[in-house]
């Protein structure tokens, strides 16, 4: 196998490796910023139903159905701002190996392309030569 060929297996590779990276942050900050949106909702719905609340002698309010319905977004925040911290961890590993992807790509595309214009020379010497 010559150089060239292993070159262009090694391009390919890199190259591929990086989109996976791509691909895995991209589906991470999907993931994050649906947390976010989730998060949100709650804290205006938390918002309004307190306002709500306010401004009702409900006998929902009087049978305490209120303060549950309170304690259970506060229980669903919590579980999103766990699922968001370990989100945004998976988001810094990922960074980090995107990065490295990103580096491995650019350094193999250059090789290839000295590759290929040190090849390109030979063969322009080589004809000049022979004329």
């Amino acid at each position: 196998m010559t150089r060239k060929h292993q070159l262009d297996g090694l391009k390919q590779l890199s190259g591929l490796q990086f989109r996976a990276a791509q691909a895995e942050m991209a589906e991470l900050l999907r993931r994050e910023s649906a947390l976010r949106q989730n998060l949100e909702q709650l804290i205006q719905s938390k918002s309004r139903q307190a306002q709500a609340s306010r401004q009702s002698d409900e006998a929902a309010l009087i049978a305490g159905a209120d303060i549950r319905w309170h304690q259970w977004v506060d229980q669903r925040r919590a579980t999103i701002n766990t699922e968001l911290a370990q989100i945004l961890a998976l988001k810094e590993n990922c960074r980090v190996k995107l990065k490295r992807a990103f580096g491995r790509d650019q350094v193999t595309q250059t090789l290839h392309d000295q590759t290929v214009q040190s090849q390109k020379r030979a063969l322009q010497r080589k004809q000049d030569y022979e004329s």
